[in-house]
């Protein structure tokens, strides 16, 4: 990007849009970083939150080892005195630094449902409801099983923290604030106490989740540089536009709506300019949480620009047929882009 096009895109001259449009004629490869600086700086604007790294205080609650997996029970203070419940695990007899990945559950779940045994399919009761569901239970202690350092959280205003993310939403709106810029910041605390572990490499340090964590995971690698991959999961990531002219409309929470996002050039603008940082999403032709026609359009806009990084296999987008669900394939699929992102031999 030209030193011109910087100074208006941090102005608020130009529309982030315009922006990666003109560096993908003009710039060079080598200048991605630049672009993907404009972009979180852009992006943090919207979500009235601030790019900086955000400092953390991590409590360990308790530790424990069960069938060659080491657990820590965490917890952290955030924004608005809110206390943030996570896991860690790892594998017990973990040497030198490992990849890490933060794990972000749907609406129904939390850091628990992440974690527990056995991995796969199973019955699981929200706090608060009657009636259970299925859904993919232990898949973060999965990947530990598998190499990785996983941080679980309980995302804020889910599961048995109060009040309620679209109550937490309506009310940060009026006092000029968003929800998701506080639930990213949090999620951004816990990679900082990621980052200052002795076991983890902090340059191979990766997010992923499903529905409410999909989309999550994917706004935490827009707005943090020490996202190196992320792979969301049935995450309404898309067009918000066509989102919002073809899907419906009750469907996504106040938390999902980020206030002139569309003007900025949509999901996709922003996305574009961190090539050639992988991305991965899973996004099923049936998801309730966006159209299938709205993920064209973001896999049209977003190829082009991995394509001139010269790293185009580092974004791909699966939309198998099925509708809004963590399946077994989705699982293997985001484990596979991993080993090829976070692993050792990893560029």
């Amino acid at each position: 990007m030209s030193s011109g096009l910087m100074r208006l895109a941090r102005m608020g001259r130009l529309p982030l849009g315009a922006i990666v449009a003109a560096a993908l004629m003009t710039a060079p490869a080598a200048d991605v970083g630049a672009d993907a600086l404009a972009a979180r700086e852009a992006f943090a604007a919207l979500l009235k939150t601030s790019p900086a790294h955000p400092d953390v205080s991590v409590v360990v609650h308790d530790t424990t080892e069960v069938e060659g997996l080491h657990i820590e029970d965490l917890s952290w203070v955030s924004l608005d005195e809110e206390q943030v419940r996570a896991f860690l695990i790892r594998p017990a007899d973990t040497k030198g630094r490992l990849p890490a990945i933060v794990c972000l559950h749907g609406s129904g779940g939390s850091r628990d449902s992440l974690t527990k045994a056995p991995f796969g399919p199973g019955s699981w009761t929200t706090p608060g409801r009657t009636n259970s569901h299925t859904r993919l239970l232990g898949w973060a202690r999965e990947l530990a099983r598998r190499g990785y350092v996983t941080l679980s959280i309980t995302q804020r205003g889910l599961d048995s923290r109060t009040p309620p993310i679209n109550q937490q939403a309506n009310v940060m709106l009026i006092r000029g604030r968003t929800a998701m810029g506080a639930i990213l910041h949090e999620i951004r605390q816990g990679l900082t106490y990621l980052v200052s572990r002795s076991d983890v490499d902090p340059k191979r340090i990766g997010t992923t989740g499903m529905s409410f964590g999909g989309i999550t995971s994917f706004y935490t690698w827009l707005l943090d540089d020490r996202v190196a991959a992320a792979a969301p999961i049935c995450g309404g990531v898309g067009s918000m536009d066509l989102f919002a002219r073809k899907g419906r409309i009750g469907y996504h929470g106040t938390y999902w709506w980020i206030p002139g996002i569309v003007a900025e050039g949509d999901q996709a603008a922003f996305a574009a300019a961190m090539a050639p940082r992988p991305l991965l999403l899973w996004a099923p032709t049936e998801d309730i949480g966006m159209p299938k026609e709205a993920v064209d359009v973001f896999v049209d806009a977003v190829s082009p620009a991995y394509e001139r990084a010269g790293a185009p296999g580092a974004f791909v987008a699966h939309q198998p047929p099925g509708e809004h669900t963590f399946s077994l394939e989705a699982f293997e699929a985001m484990a596979r882009f991993f080993a090829r992102h976070l692993g050792e031999s990893a560029p």
